[in-house]
């Protein structure tokens, strides 16, 4: 007999053709076809598989090619006209099971796809990529955050130089619009009795100069008399190794204070501007050198004084009599003695 799908011919009683794998005449059921190439399933009219094109199995007669099956050339394959295809149905009543078989997909395949394929794109569902203009947005918001702060937490210790620099160059820029500093009075304006009133001169003229000079060489020799250092001296030999910390501390007390006031003296001689080429500026040197002298010599007093104070009460002051007495012994009479050889000649006089 001759199968209707392949034309091949077979042996009569056979239900599956054994070339092309199709249904006889006698309408039995065979298997599934799938493609030898692809794996795709094939309907039994399939000559050739409709995904890759390689020849349905069993169609091959012993004639054809093997070179002609691994090019690919399956356009001299004989394919079933429309007639055949008619006239090679079962004419009994197809089974659901042949139904089923005849409406499967013969462009499905049984072979998994692999898994570097890449999917498709999904139109509709795009990643979000920032646009330029958002990313400069969010760069220019992060450098005026970061000079906020920069200027307001100020770490490097900066901006008060930078404020003084902006002042200074407005006062110079724009003269006649700066306010006037707290405290003084501005140009053009008048006091309750209407008079204008200036800045003064700070620099003092000869006479001036002479005044404040002997003034300040008596105050500095008045801190050296009896009255003055030699209490703070008798006071400290009575005193110094009390028990009592609250009889030392009340008895160290005129040291302190007469070191306070010989600085105020040399505050005063610092303060002193005297006109270009006066003839005080020598005297003015030697009140200070005096003044210093003088500091000098109560200053050691008081660093003894630190030393005693430092022992609480319940410590007995004699045993660290040397540890007290120590500054003393390190500075010697220097600045007695070079404040008793100058004080005289030193005096200021007066220069017509």
């Amino acid at each position: 007999m001759i199968c209707p799908h392949c034309l091949e011919t077979i042996d009569d009683g056979c239900t599956v053709c054994p070339n092309c794998g199709g249904l006889t005449t006698s309408g039995a059921r065979v298997g599934f076809v799938f493609c030898d190439g692809c794996g795709a399933r094939l309907s039994p009219h399939d000559r050739t598989c409709p995904k890759c094109g390689r020849p349905a199995p069993g169609i091959l007669s012993t004639e054809a090619s093997a070179s002609d099956l691994a090019a690919g050339r399956t356009a001299s394959f004989p394919r079933l006209t429309s007639d055949a295809i008619e006239t090679e149905r079962p004419q009994q009543n197809a089974s659901a099971q042949s139904v089923l078989s005849d409406s499967l997909d013969p462009s499905a395949t049984t072979v998994i796809p692999a898994l570097d394929d890449k999917p498709k794109k999904d139109p509709y569902h795009r990643g979000f990529k920032p646009s330029r203009g958002l990313i400069a947005g969010v760069l220019t918001v992060a450098v005026i955050a970061g000079g906020a702060a920069f200027v307001t937490q100020d770490p490097l210790g900066v901006m008060p130089g930078f404020y003084e620099w902006v002042r200074t160059s407005a006062r110079e820029t724009f003269p006649s619009r700066q306010l006037p500093e707290s405290g003084s009075v501005p140009q053009g304006s008048s006091d309750e009795r209407g008079d204008t009133e200036t800045l003064e001169d700070s620099t003092l003229g000869d006479a001036e100069a002479f005044e404040r000079l002997q003034d300040l060489y008596d105050q500095v020799v008045s801190l050296n008399d009896a009255d003055r250092l030699g209490e703070v001296i008798d006071t400290f030999n009575g005193s110094y190794l009390l028990s009592d910390l609250s009889a030392r501390e009340e008895a160290s007390k005129s040291a302190y204070e007469l070191r306070d006031s010989v600085q105020g003296v040399i505050d005063e001689l610092d303060g002193m501007k005297l006109a270009d080429g006066s003839a005080y500026t020598e005297d003015l040197d030697h009140v200070r050198q005096l003044a210093t002298w003088m500091y000098e010599r109560v200053d050691v007093i008081c660093d003894c004084w630190d030393i005693s104070l430092s022992y609480s009460t319940g410590s007995d002051a004699r045993d660290h009599q040397n540890d007290i007495l120590q500054p003393l012994r390190e500075a010697g009479s220097t600045a007695r003695e070079l404040f008793d050889q100058y004080v005289s000649a030193w005096a200021p006089s007066e220069r017509s």
